[in-house]
């Protein structure tokens, strides 16, 4: 079996990233990466059985086409960032990883404070990581952070969620305490992972390279569940402040955020880029809203199905609704019956 560093040569490495730091920076219209679903090793609860996986996925994503770095997936759940405050972790029926809040009336939230931002699943996903580079003998392989959920994701995951948006409304000087306290924990966690590893490649999703020097990614599914008003108090403040600390941000949604995009383009960001989760977001909406300011990233989600038969009919769909100005980074996945297909058409719309 060949080793890493055959596999992945670092002239070849440091050509992709060349091309990769182009689209952020605008200077390419389209790019695509490839990745392998199996073995899968994210969030699983041996950390063992996590390291023997990964080793031998990053090897297998060697072989594929497209823009692809090579990378270990740091991911233990949605609730890494809620469970810097101390929330009982547990497995739900399906086995995803669920949290308890640890506030339930917003008189609690002036008593909860976050660990080392350091420490926990940061401290967990360095080791792994570590132990991952020396099973593959390099000391090239890149990091993912930890899920990064965005403030109010993370303020929703420590708080009763019923009580947290009753209290924007009842208790609004307590929620931002609690705001400003967990986008500091974010900084400190992020940074804290640049810090520790001086390898990292970006998001656990989508699945792109991000060097942080250009800026990093948020999940803010928040999005769609409050009014513009709300979001224009309460997210964007903390963004903005995310942004300030690292340049710029991409942000995950998946859902329909269409009220909120005044509110984006207002704000005081460098917009990196987006997700167009299908069938929540239409391509049309954002391409017009966002010309080539920011970098697309399609997926199609489970209800988007219902409308294309595969996912290259998804793609061709994309293609189709875009504008000459629209740049777009396509995440495809060899498992896909029509994968080789959809490499061929990515690979056509290169620059």
């Amino acid at each position: 079996m060949k080793t890493f560093d055959e596999l992945y040569p670092p002239e070849k490495t440091e050509q992709t990233m060349k091309v990769l730091r182009d689209m952020w920076l605008g200077k390419r219209k389209t790019v695509y990466s490839a990745n392998a679903d199996k073995p899968f090793y994210r969030q699983l609860q041996d950390e063992q059985d996590m390291i023997d996986r990964a080793a031998e996925n990053i090897l297998l994503n060697a072989g594929l086409p497209g823009f692809n770095i090579p990378r270990f997936m740091a991911d233990f759940g949605t609730v890494s960032t809620a469970a810097y405050w101390g929330g009982e972790r547990y497995r739900s029926s399906n086995g995803n990883p669920v949290i308890k809040p640890v506030i339930n009336t917003a008189d609690e939230a002036d008593r909860v404070y976050p660990g080392s931002p350091e420490g926990g699943d940061a401290a967990k996903a360095v080791d792994i990581w570590r132990a991952v580079s020396d099973r593959l003998g390099t000391d090239r392989l890149y990091c993912s952070f930890i899920d990064i959920q965005g403030p109010l994701n993370t303020a929703s995951l420590l708080w009763d969620q019923t009580d947290f948006m009753v209290s924007m409304i009842t208790e609004p000087s307590k929620v931002h305490k609690l705001l400003e306290q967990v986008t500091d924990q974010l900084i400190g966690i992020m940074k804290g992972m640049i810090k520790n590893t001086g390898m990292i490649s970006g998001p656990i999703w989508p699945y792109f390279w991000l060097p942080p020097d250009i800026g990093v990614a948020v999940t803010e599914d928040y999005m769609p569940l409050i009014s513009p008003e709300l979001y224009k108090e309460f997210g964007i403040p903390y963004l903005e402040k995310m942004n300030d600390a690292f340049g710029g941000l991409f942000i995950h949604c998946c859902g329909n955020y269409e009220h909120q995009i005044d509110n984006l383009i207002k704000a005081r960001i460098n917009l990196l880029g987006l997700e167009l989760h299908y069938p929540y977001m239409r391509p049309e909406t954002l391409f017009k809203a966002f010309g080539s300011s920011v970098l697309f990233v399609p997926f199609i989600g489970p209800h988007g199905h219902e409308e294309f038969s595969s996912v290259l009919d998804f793609m061709m769909y994309v293609e189709n609704m875009r504008l000459p100005e629209t740049r777009i980074w396509y995440t495809l996945f060899d498992s896909d019956p029509t994968f080789h297909r959809q490499v061929q058409f990515a690979e056509y719309l290169l620059d």
